[in-house]
């Protein structure tokens, strides 16, 4: 993977209110995903498990992952409670958020 570098990035604020300019940092990117942790954050939306599990089946078998950990938000449509986070952050090393419907 490539580093990335002079990007811009603009961010859209859905309740309509401007976020104003301000510089944010990407986290950064392992180079190889293999041998990584694998979070899986489920949206808690119909299908999103089935969706999210399957695509954590196809990585695994290229990237064998060391863990895969699931954990599913309490609610769609609100983001997830700083429990989420704290545990996606002690046990994965990526994650992949998914949606479902």
């Amino acid at each position: 993977m490539t580093a990335i570098k002079d990007t811009t990035l603009q961010l859209v604020d859905p309740t309509g209110e401007d976020p104003g300019l301000r510089l944010l940092t990407l986290a950064p990117r392992p180079v190889d995903l293999r041998g990584k942790r694998l979070g899986l954050l489920d949206n808690s939306k119909a299908n999103s498990d089935f969706i999210l599990r399957a695509i954590s089946r196809i990585l695994d078998e290229e990237f064998e992952f060391a863990e895969v950990f699931h954990v599913k938000k309490h609610s769609a449509s609100l983001p997830p409670s700083p429990e989420v986070v704290a545990d996606l952050h002690r046990h994965a090393d990526v994650v992949i958020a998914g949606i479902g419907d």
